[in-house]
C-alpha cells in the first residue's frame, strides 16, 4: 500500500450512469484500505449502499466541511467493519454551486489530514463542477468501460476530454464471451498510451445484493463472492501500479 504520509487521490468518473461506477469505487476504497468520498447525490449511490441515510442525519458533514474550506478541519468519517471509511454525499449537492477549485483544494487538504493511503472519490455521472474538482486533484482517474456501442461512444469523448489526466480504463460487466469488435475498439482507444485494468465480469447478482459489506472484505465469502472479489482486487493492484 502507498505510504500514508503521501495519500493518493483516485477519482472514479463516467460519462453516463449504469456502467458499474459506484460499485467499482466502493470496492476499490475497501481493497485499498482507503476513504470513500461520495460526490454522487443520487439516492442509489455509495452512501445508501454503505447504509447511511443523509436525510435522517442532523448535519451534512460534506457540505459543512466545504463551507469551512480547505483551512477548516477535515470532516469526520463514517466507519463500520468490512466497509470503507465513508464521507457521505447529500442530496443538496445537486443544487449546490461549489467551485471546482474549492473542491479540489478541500479534497487535497482532507486527504492529508485523514492520513490514509488512498482517497477514492465517486462522482456523479457526466460533466459537473464537483467531478471537475475531483479530477483536478486526482493522481489517477479511473474510468469504468462497458463494451457496448453507446458506452464506447461516450468513452471516446472521455478519452479526448480527459487527455490531460492519468487514466486507467476498467472494463466492467464483461460477458463470458466479450464482443470482439468492442474489445478491438477499446484497444485502439487505449493505443498503448492509456492503462487498461483487468476486467470485471458481468456479475448480475451484485446489483441485487442488499449486504453493505464490501465484497473484498467479507469474512466468510462464498464461491461467487470470492470470484468477484478477486477481480476487484486485481483492479486495485492496477490502481497501485498506475499511482506509482
Amino acid at each position: 500500500m502507498q505510504n500514508s504520509s503521501h495519500p493518493r487521490v483516485v477519482t472514479v468518473a463516467a460519462a453516463k450512469g449504469g456502467v458499474g461506477k459506484t460499485t467499482l469505487a466502493y470496492e476499490l476504497a475497501a481493497a485499498l484500505s482507503g476513504v470513500l468520498v461520495d460526490l454522487d447525490w443520487d439516492a442509489g449511490g455509495a452512501t445508501r449502499m454503505w447504509g447511511f441515510d443523509p436525510l435522517s442525519a442532523a448535519r451534512a458533514p460534506l457540505l459543512d466541511a466545504l463551507e469551512r474550506g480547505p483551512e477548516g478541519r477535515a470532516p469526520r468519517l463514517k466507519r463500520r467493519p468490512n466497509q470503507p471509511a465513508l464521507l457521505p454525499a447529500h442530496p443538496d449537492l445537486a443544487a449546490s454551486r461549489i467551485d471546482a477549485d474549492l473542491l479540489s483544494d478541500c479534497l487535497g487538504a482532507w486527504a492529508a489530514a485523514w492520513e490514509m493511503p488512498y482517497v477514492v472519490v465517486d462522482t456523479h455521472p457526466g460533466a459537473n463542477p464537483l467531478t471537475d474538482g475531483a479530477m483536478q486533484v486526482a493522481d489517477l482517474v479511473v474510468v469504468p468501460v462497458v463494451l457496448g456501442a453507446r458506452e464506447m461512444d461516450a468513452l471516446e469523448a472521455i478519452v479526448s476530454d480527459y487527455a490531460g489526466y492519468r487514466l486507467l480504463l476498467v472494463p466492467t460487466m464483461v460477458p463470458p464471451v466479450p464482443p470482439r469488435r468492442f474489445v478491438e475498439r477499446l484497444a485502439a482507444l487505449a493505443g498503448g498510451q492509456i492503462a487498461v485494468a483487468p476486467p470485471i465480469s458481468e456479475h448480475r447478482w451484485i446489483r441485487r445484493r442488499l449486504r453493505r459489506a464490501a465484497l473484498v472484505t467479507q469474512p466468510n465469502p462464498g464461491v461467487r463472492v470470492r470470484a468477484a472479489a478477486a477481480e476487484f482486487r486485481a483492479v486495485a493492484e492496477s490502481v497501485e501500479v498506475a499511482c506509482g
